[in-house]
């Protein structure tokens, strides 16, 4: 029996994190709540965001965060989970029996430290510029500071399907019109998923050892999921990450034929402060003040939303006025709960409580 879940897309966690960071697994634990369903954190710590760096300090001082605004999942998920290595292996056998993983000679752009290590085409390439720059026409490694050199070798590679999510199961509809064009884009497009040196994920295949891609072992997170028993019927992306949040959809689909609701809220950016600023005031409030901040900034109906820092002072002042009421609110549908959950009406009802001096019931189930 599964149990139906929330779940956030893996994050990679931060000791501070920016406040960007903190939406998705808000909306998580909002969402939760309001439908009644188990809430799944998942984190993404063997990438190279974090290479070199202490990554349990970064994975204990996100998770400290997170509870410290009131969000306790009821699992937490990394992609360095020891278990995940045997269902990893079980899916790249099966999408190598079905010929969505091939092997074969391909031309590979290399560094020596192998941090740069990609297909060199130019769809490829698109996709790995945080790890390279070009001076005067020649690629460097950002770690190593060496020139990046092509060689032919024996890869592993997972070749994209034509796929299109189902209608409505994307939210909001211009970023189901975005992954569509994604899929259209990629159709085809051949993914290297091997590496030449050890990665967090050594697969056996009988004969020698396979380096995957740790991208490639997280975006196999949905079906991992199902196996811990949880079905994960909405998935909170980010516009940051979509062509990532298209690939777990596509490999959920391919491994299970299971879908799930993708829910992609608008990007959040500060004008006038900086991240760090409003992180610094948000640590001398009670936390259900920057619940308040933060829900009055959610949005379904924008790509991008422009932090209104006027609204910090509010909100903490809000939040320190007595509660009209906290009745035990049926559960609602995901749709009803988006829609109570934008953030111009969070914002019409923090006006509204700033003139009559009580928090109203609508804001009140965003605290803790």
């Amino acid at each position: 029996m599964y149990q139906q879940a929330i779940v956030t897309l893996p994050i990679t966690p931060r000791t501070s994190p920016k406040l960007g960071l903190m939406f998705i697994p808000f909306i998580m634990d909002i969402l939760g709540k309001k439908i009644g369903t188990k809430r799944v954190l998942g984190l993404n710590v063997s990438g190279s965001k974090l290479f070199g760096q202490d990554v349990e300090k970064h994975a204990q001082g996100y998770i400290n965060t997170n509870s410290w605004l009131g969000i306790i999942p009821d699992n937490v998920w990394r992609d360095d989970q020891k278990e995940n290595i045997y269902w990893i292996n079980m899916f790249f056998q099966q999408l190598q029996a079905d010929g969505y993983v091939v092997k074969d000679n391909r031309a590979v752009l290399r560094c020596p430290c192998r941090v740069v290590e990609m297909l060199a085409t130019a769809d490829n390439m698109s996709r790995k510029k945080r790890l390279y720059e070009d001076v005067l026409g020649v690629m460097y490694c950002k770690i190593c500071k060496s020139p990046v050199i092509k060689e032919i070798d024996t890869v592993y590679l997972f070749k994209i399907p034509h796929f299109q999510p189902i209608p409505g199961s994307i939210i909001p509809s211009f970023t189901h019109k975005e992954v569509l064009n994604l899929a259209e884009r990629f159709s085809g497009t051949e993914l290297l998923i091997s590496r030449s040196r050890p990665s967090a994920i050594s697969l056996w295949t009988g004969k020698t050892h396979v380096f995957l891609d740790v991208d490639f072992g997280w975006q196999l997170y949905l079906p991992i999921l199902r196996r811990y028993g949880f079905d994960p019927f909405v998935l909170v992306g980010s516009q940051e990450n979509l062509f990532g949040c298209y690939l777990m959809l596509l490999l959920q689909h391919l491994i299970d034929n299971e879908s799930s609701t993708l829910v992609v809220p608008g990007y959040c950016r500060t004008k006038h402060l900086k991240d760090e600023a409003i992180m610094k005031t948000f640590q001398e409030w009670n936390h259900n003040a920057v619940r308040l901040y933060l829900a009055s900034h959610v949005t379904f109906r924008k790509k991008e939303l422009v932090m209104d820092t006027s609204l910090i002072s509010l909100t903490n002042q809000v939040a320190q006025y007595g509660i009209r009421s906290k009745l035990q609110s049926p559960q609602q549908s995901l749709l009803e709960s988006l829609d109570a959950f934008e953030g111009y009406v969070i914002r019409q009802l923090i006006v509204a409580a700033r003139r009559s001096g009580e928090v109203p019931e609508q804001l009140a189930e965003i605290f803790t």
